[in-house]
C-alpha cells in the first residue's frame, strides 16, 4: 500500500547566492540596490582591519553611504537586540549580518524591530508578552561565516539570558531577503568552531529527516544535505587544495539546507535538550549537539524497535538509510549499529572537548529535564522518559 502523504506547508526561502568567492560581489550589489542608511552587524573578529566585515563597511563609507556598525560576541540577548535597535534610525534601508549563527540571529531580530522600535520581549516565545508580530520590518541580508545553525534560511532568531532561558523570536517576515553563501569564508573559521557548528548542521539534518513533522520535500533536502556533509570534514583536512575547497563548499551548503529542513519539519530530542543546556550553561551549542547525537539516536532507535506501527517502522528505516549512506560496506542488518558507531566517531574525532569543562555535571542536569518538554522535543519520533533523557546526557559526560 502506498505511503499516505502528510498535510504540510513549506515556508518561503531567501534568494540564495552560492559560490566560492561570491562575497566579493556583495559591495557592488549593495551600491546598486541600496542607497540609504545601512546597518552592519558582524562578529568581533570580522570587524578587524582587513577582515570582510570591515572591508564592507569601508567600501560603503567610501561610496558615501551612511553605515551604523555593531558587533556581537557570543549568543545574543534580548537586551543586546533592544540596545542595537534603539541606536538605529527608523529610516535604515537594509540590515546586513556577517558572521556565525549568533550574529545572524541578532541581525535578523534587529532588522525586524528597527521600523517599529519595539522591544523583542513583546514577541519572544514563552517568556515575552505574547503579542502578535504585525509591524513593519527592514530587509535583512545574511552572510554566514560558519556552517552550522542555518540561520540564514530560517525565520527565527534565538536569543538567551544565561541561567534563565533560550527562546526564539520568529515570524515569516524575519526571513532574510538574500543569503550570500561563500564557502571561502569558512577557511578563516577556527577548526574547533567549524567542526562543532558543522555537527550542529548534521544534527539538524538527521533530526529533521526523522522527526514526526517531516514531509517529502524536507526529506529530499535533508537527504541531500547529509549526502553533502558526508566526507566534508575529511576533505577539509586534506592536503589537496581542490579537496579542501569541495569540503568547505559541501559543508556550507549542507548547513543552509539544514536551516530549511528544520524550519519546515522541526527537530527532535537533541535540540530539545540543547536548548535548556544552552540556557543554563555556556557550552557551545554545536558541541552539545555533537555529544548528544549518538546517545539520543540510540534511545530513539531502541524505542522504535519495540514498536510495530507503520510510522515507527518507516522512521526506523530512515535511520537504516542514513546508516547505509555513511557506511555503504556495512553488512545487511548492521546499518543501525554502523550509524551509531559513525555518530560516536564524529563526536570523538571532531569535537573531543568535554562538556564537563562547561559546568555540566550530574547534580546540575535536573533543571535541564524540567525545561526540555516544549519546542523541538515535541517533534522527536518517540517520547523519551526523563530517565532516558538523563541517561543520554550522562553519556555525554563520559565522552
Amino acid at each position: 500500500m502506498p505511503q499516505t502523504l502528510p498535510i504540510f506547508q513549506f515556508a518561503p526561502m531567501p534568494l540564495l547566492r552560492f559560490g566560492w568567492g561570491i562575497r566579493h560581489q556583495l559591495v557592488d550589489h549593495l551600491k546598486n540596490n541600496y542607497h540609504g542608511r545601512v546597518v552592519l552587524i558582524t562578529g568581533n573578529y570580522l570587524s578587524r582591519p582587513g577582515e570582510f566585515g570591515q572591508v564592507v563597511r569601508d567600501a560603503l563609507l567610501e561610496n558615501n553611504r551612511l553605515v551604523d556598525h555593531f558587533t556581537v560576541s557570543g549568543e545574543p540577548s534580548p537586551d543586546l537586540v533592544d540596545y542595537i535597535v534603539s541606536q538605529c534610525k527608523t529610516d535604515s534601508e537594509v540590515v546586513i549580518g556577517i558572521g556565525g549563527g549568533s550574529v545572524l540571529d541578532a541581525a535578523k531580530a534587529v532588522a525586524g524591530l528597527i521600523p517599529s522600535q519595539t522591544s523583542v520581549m513583546e514577541y519572544l516565545e514563552g517568556v515575552g508578552a505574547g503579542k502578535p508580530f504585525n509591524v513593519p520590518t527592514c530587509p535583512f541580508i545574511a552572510v554566514p561565516t560558519t556552517a552550522g545553525t542555518g540561520s540564514e534560511t530560517t525565520k527565527n532568531a534565538v536569543l538567551s539570558h544565561l541561567g534563565e532561558f533560550k527562546k526564539s523570536f520568529r515570524d515569516d517576515t524575519l526571513l532574510a531577503k538574500e543569503a550570500w553563501l561563500d564557502p571561502e569564508l569558512l577557511r578563516s573559521c577556527p577548526k574547533d568552531v567549524l567542526y562543532a557548528t558543522g555537527m550542529d548542521a548534521f544534527t539538524q539534518l538527521l533530526e529533521s529527516y526523522t522527526t514526526l513533522k517531516s514531509n517529502p520535500i524536507t526529506d529530499a533536502l535533508a537527504w541531500q544535505g547529509m549526502t553533502l556533509f558526508k566526507g566534508a570534514f575529511e576533505d577539509i583536512e586534506s592536503v589537496d587544495p581542490n579537496a579542501q575547497q569541495q569540503g568547505y563548499s559541501r559543508l556550507m551548503l549542507a548547513a543552509s539546507l539544514s536551516g530549511t529542513t528544520l524550519a519546515n519539519a522541526g527537530l527532535g530530542a537533541v535540540h530539545g535538550l540543547a536548548g535548556p543546556i544552552g540556557a543554563f550553561f555556556e557550552a557551545p551549542h554545536g558541541l552539545v549537539c555533537a555529544k548528544l547525537l549518538a546517545p539520543i539516536s540510540q534511545k530513539n532507535i531502541t524505542a522504535l524497535q519495540q514498536q510495530t506501527d507503520t510510522n515507527s517502522q518507516q522512521t526506523l528505516e530512515k535511520y537504516r538509510q542514513v546508516g547505509r549512506l555513511f557506511n555503504p560496506d556495512s553488512e545487511p542488518g548492521q546499518e543501525l549499529t554502523a550509524l551509531l558507531d559513525t555518530l560516536k566517531d564524529y563526536a570523538s574525532v571532531y569535537t573531543p572537548q568535554a562538556l564537563s569543562g562547561y559546568g555540566l555535571h550530574k547534580d546540575k542536569l535536573q533543571k535541564v529535564i524540567a525545561h526540555c518538554r516544549s519546542g523541538s522535543m515535541m517533534g522527536n519520533p518517540v517520547t523519551l522518559s526523563d530517565v532516558e533523557l538523563m541517561d543520554a546526557m550522562l553519556d555525554t559526560l563520559s565522552q
